[in-house]
C-alpha cells in the first residue's frame, strides 16, 4: 500500500474554554503533529496492521522535525523535497465541542517539481496494490494535473482511494479514468453533487446519514466503482458494485475529531488490502475512526481499541 500525501502540513491544536474573535486570549494546551490527510489515513493503516510506503511532497523549510517525528511513530516516509515552508494548520478545540480550523495554503509547486513528484510515486506502485491520496494540492497544480494522475496511478497498476475537496475533486473526475474509491464527508459529496461549494461546517444535522446514503449512491451512478461518504458524528454511507449499507456513530470520547475521516479511510483500504469484503472493511474503518478521535495525534488510533470499537460496530 502507498500513500501519496501532496501538500502536508503541520497540525497546531490548541484547547481553550471559549474562541471569542477580536479579542487576545491565553489557550490551555498547544500541541504540534506531522500532518496532511495522506500521513492521518497512513496512521490508520497502521492501526490495522498494515505499513504503507508514504512518499511526501515536503518543502525542504521545516521538514527536519516533519520527518524525524513521523519516522519515530513507525512510518516509512520518502520525502520528495522542494524549495519553501512546510505549511501549518490551526485547530481550535473549544470545551463547548465546537472545532475550528484553519488551513494554510502550501509552498507553490512548479509544473516540473510536480510531474517528478508524480512520476517517482507511480514508479514505486506494484500493480494491484491501493494507493491512498487524500487531502489538498499546492499551489501550482493545476486542473489538468488532477486528471492525469488519476490515470498516472492507473497505468501504473493502483487502484486509487481518492479523498480530495470540492474544489479539486471534480477535476480529478474529470478525465476518462475514474478513481477506484473516494471517501469524500458530507459536505464535500453534497458540493461535488451540486457544483455549488459552501462554507465546510464541523457540525452534522439529524439527516445527515439519510443524506450520506443519497450522496454516496449519486455520486456511485456517475461510474465511480465504490463512494463512501462520511458524516460526522452521525456516521457514514457507501454505495458500490456489490451493493451499499450503512454505519451509524457511535458514542465517543472526543479529543480531537480532525483526522477521523483519514482514520478511517487508513483503516478501509488496510483492510481491503488484506481481502475484507467491504462491508467488513467499512466496519474496521469506522472503527478506527472511533480510536483516532479519542486521542490527539490526527489519524492515530490504538490497535487495541480500534479492536474494541470493531466488537461495538453492528454490521451493516
Amino acid at each position: 500500500m502507498l500513500a501519496i500525501c501532496p501538500n502536508p502540513t503541520i497540525d497546531r491544536l490548541v484547547s481553550l474554554d471559549r474562541l471569542v474573535p477580536g479579542t487576545v486570549d491565553r489557550v490551555r494546551e498547544n500541541r504540534a503533529y506531522p500532518a496532511g490527510k495522506s500521513v492521518s489515513a497512513a496512521r490508520g493503516s497502521l492501526a490495522n496492521a498494515a505499513v504503507p510506503a508514504v512518499h511526501v511532497l515536503l518543502p525542504t523549510t521545516g521538514s527536519g522535525w516533519y520527518l524525524d517525528t513521523l519516522r519515530a511513530e513507525g512510518m516509512d516516509v520518502t520525502a520528495h523535497p522542494y524549495p519553501g515552508n512546510v505549511r501549518e494548520s490551526v485547530i481550535v478545540l473549544e470545551d463547548g465541542g465546537r472545532v475550528t480550523v484553519l488551513n494554510g495554503p502550501g509552498a507553490p509547486v512548479t509544473a516540473d517539481i510536480w510531474d517528478g513528484f508524480v512520476a517517482a510515486v507511480t514508479a514505486a506502485i506494484t500493480p494491484g496494490e491501493w494507493v491512498i491520496c487524500s487531502g489538498s494540492f499546492p499551489p501550482g497544480v493545476g486542473p489538468d494535473a488532477l486528471a492525469a494522475f488519476v490515470a498516472d496511478v492507473a497505468a501504473a497498476g493502483g487502484r486509487l482511494a481518492l479523498d480530495t475537496g470540492p474544489v479539486w475533486m471534480p477535476f480529478a473526475l474529470a478525465g476518462p479514468v475514474q478513481p477506484a474509491l473516494i471517501t469524500p464527508n458530507l459536505a464535500e459529496a453534497e458540493a461535488i453533487l451540486t457544483g455549488e461549494t459552501a462554507l465546510e461546517s464541523t457540525a452534522v444535522g439529524a439527516d445527515a446519514l439519510d443524506r450520506a446514503a443519497g450522496s454516496a449512491a449519486g455520486l456511485h451512478a456517475r461510474g465511480i466503482d465504490a463512494v463512501v461518504v462520511t458524516a460526522g458524528s452521525a456516521g457514514l454511507a457507501w454505495a458500490t458494485a456489490d451493493g451499499d449499507g450503512r454505519l451509524p456513530g457511535q458514542d465517543v470520547v472526543v479529543r480531537n475529531p480532525i483526522g477521523a475521516g483519514d482514520a478511517f479511510l487508513g483503516g478501509l483500504v488496510a483492510r481491503l488490502e488484506a481481502g475484507s469484503t467491504f462491508a467488513q472493511a467499512a466496519r474496521w474503518g469506522m472503527a478506527t475512526s472511533c480510536a483516532a478521535i479519542e486521542q490527539w495525534s490526527p489519524g492515530g488510533a490504538p490497535s487495541d481499541r480500534v479492536v474494541h470499537f470493531h466488537d461495538l460496530i453492528a454490521p451493516g
